[in-house]
């Protein structure tokens, strides 16, 4: 898939193949310009086991590159957490981007498919990523022909070309151990302004280092006595501080583990303050996560969802005392901070001891007659890449037979946050029931015991609820855990908790304010329309005073309708698009032409 960077020139490529630590160091030392460092990739089977010796290999490096420089280091998983820790005290911590795998290596029943490898970006300069604005390619469903995305009333605000780059890249694709031609030359791209020249690719890959296993143990006060809560004990939603109320749980009598905790990033919940300290943050994880792990039954999953940056030392900490499982990303755009869009959530996964085989991928698939019907989402079977939603394509797709499900791997796509208010609750970080019925369908069985620290509006518990699994939900702020109860009501009396309904809400997961639901007089399209034939007249963006002047429409609409100015000018400041695929692309849809020329990049002599 191609991509598209604004006043930018790419890098030349210089590339490295490295035998030794002082290959390394030295071909890094003093480079002010943009340095991709490759590890060696893991073998078959080998997905848990991480690198010996990056500390050493690590160490010196960040001292020798100039104050401008940008590193780049491609890896596993397992690898790209100890290379964090080697880095962040000397670089600035900027991206962690998720890179689609060519070839999925499958590692048995115990573990979901893996599907990505990662990226991890670092700067000597403290201040925001320099870099080129990229877009990616809009991609068009093969059965309407349409983008893959429904852009709905807001096409205008897009441009025609596609959508910025955001953290995962799933539009290429690459085996770290193969040919990673086409992400390195993207990284020339994004990277092809000033004051760099030269993308130096310092290929590790031919190092001998070996991969050893992580020896995790629980703390020796942790029982081995398995335990069986009895029906009073279950399918209840506790109202307190979860390391208070997990302590009341006994050890070893839970089969799933969920915790989606406060970010730590100043959101504004209600009953409690999500502004603590580094130290203190991961103090407090650092509790509950050991608390779950203690009520958690061998062989039984603890997930914990985080940024990636948090879940870094989430896994950190985690593998002392847990086994790991997976590392999903779950591509979920979030608010659109920077020109990099944030994308990429962790969904950590570790188990107790050895991991059971998942029981969504062994055993037979469910049949819930107490669902309404789902028309774009099978838990376990996920929509293959490069189909779209819209209702009508859909019932095309069933009435033509085709089959439109892919493999589940550790790349989750086609789970979307919720976007309208008519699915939400008055809660500013509402997680996607398709979310939790996926997890719950993949980790556990009907009956079985499902626990949430950080229960909020209800999503985990009702969904285990309409799954037959057993349930614990333990919130702190009492407007949640009484906003959970009445939804937990509506089950009970054959309401669906999830439905459509219109309600009147304040809380909101983005810095932009709520706007009180009000009639349009004027269309809000039809104004920023309006703003942009101004913008094309005067050459520029309109300022609110000459949009006075010049708008045909009186300015009350716009300070009415729209949270803020930047608003106002969206459709302005872009292109506009169409969501039918361009002639051009239609007639040469069947021919993919080759994106790269590989004779570009000079080999090192």
């Amino acid at each position: 898939m191609a991509h598209w960077t604004e006043d930018a020139k790419r890098l030349n490529i210089r590339y490295v193949s490295i035998k030794s630590k002082y290959e390394l160091t030295t071909e890094a030392s003093l480079s002010s310009d943009a340095c991709l460092i490759v590890l060696p990739p893991s073998g078959h089977h080998e997905y848990r086991l991480r690198l010996r010796g990056l500390n050493e290999l690590f160490s010196d490096l960040p001292i020798q590159l100039g104050p401008n420089a940008t590193l780049i280091v491609f890896g596993e998983i397992v690898d790209l957490v100890r290379v964090h820790t080697v880095l962040t005290p000397f670089m600035r911590y900027q991206h962690w981007i998720s890179i689609k795998r060519r070839t999925v290596k499958t590692n048995g029943d115990d573990s979901l498919p893996l599907h990505h490898f990662g990226a991890l970006v670092y700067t000597k300069y403290k201040s925001p990523l320099r870099h080129a604005k990229t877009r990616i390619e809009y991609t068009y469903c093969p059965v309407c022909d349409k983008t893959t995305k429904d852009y709905g009333g807001k096409k205008h605000t897009y441009h025609e070309y596609g959508t910025l780059i955001s953290d995962v890249w799933r539009d290429i694709a690459c085996d770290l151990e193969g040919d990673l031609t086409e992400v390195i030359v993207r990284f020339a791209d994004l990277l092809g302004v000033h004051p760099y020249e030269e993308l130096k690719v310092l290929d590790c890959r031919q190092l001998i280092l070996e991969r050893s296993s992580i020896l995790s143990k629980g703390p020796s006060t942790w029982s081995n006595v398995i335990n069986q809560l009895d029906d009073s004990q279950t399918n209840q939603l506790m109202f307190g501080d979860c390391l208070e109320k997990l302590k009341q749980i006994p050890d070893n009598s839970v089969d799933f583990a969920f915790a989606d905790p406060p970010y730590n990033l100043g959101k504004q919940y209600t009953g409690y303050y999500d502004d603590m300290t580094v130290t203190q943050y991961f103090d407090w994880c650092d509790r509950w996560i050991t608390e779950l792990a203690r009520i958690l039954r061998p062989g039984r999953t603890c997930v914990v969802l985080n940024i990636p940056l948090w879940a870094i030392r989430h896994f950190l900490y985690m593998e002392t005392i847990l086994t790991f499982q997976n590392w999903i990303v779950w591509d979920a755009l979030a608010f659109p901070v920077r020109l990099i869009m944030p994308s990429h959530y962790t969904i950590l996964c570790f188990s107790k001891g050895n991991p059971r085989q998942l029981p969504g991928l062994v055993d037979e698939p469910e049949i819930l007659d107490n669902l309404r019907p789902i028309h774009t989402h099978k838990f376990i079977e996920p929509l293959a890449e490069g189909f779209c939603l819209r209702l009508n394509c859909i019932n095309r797709r069933k009435q033509m037979d085709i089959d439109d499900r892919g493999p589940l791997t550790d790349l989750w796509w086609d789970i979307h946050r919720l976007k309208h208010n008519t699915r939400r609750v008055d809660h500013p970080c509402q997680l996607a029931p398709h979310l939790m019925y996926r997890l719950i369908s993949l980790f556990t069985r009907p009956g079985e015991l499902v626990v949430d620290c950080f229960n909020g509006a209800g999503t985990t518990t009702l969904a285990a609820a309409q799954l037959a699994r057993k349930h614990i939900g333990i919130e702190i702020s009492e407007d949640y855990h009484n906003m959970a109860l009445t939804r937990h009501l509506e089950i009970q009396s054959g309401v669906d908790p999830f439905r459509k309904a219109e309600r009147t809400l304040t809380a909101k997961n983005s810095p932009v304010p709520r706007m009180p639901k009000q009639r349009y007089v004027i269309p809000k399209k039809v104004l920023q329309l309006e703003v942009k034939r101004i913008a094309t007249l005067l050459g520029r963006l309109p300022s609110r005073e000459e949009v006075l002047q010049l708008s045909e429409y009186p300015t009350e609409y716009y300070d009415r309708y729209f949270a803020s100015w930047g608003e106002v000018c969206a459709a302005a400041r872009t292109t506009g698009m169409s969501e039918s695929r361009p002639v051009v692309l239609k007639q040469a849809v069947s021919k993919q032409p080759s994106l790269f020329d590989l004779e570009q990049i000079p080999s090192n002599k």
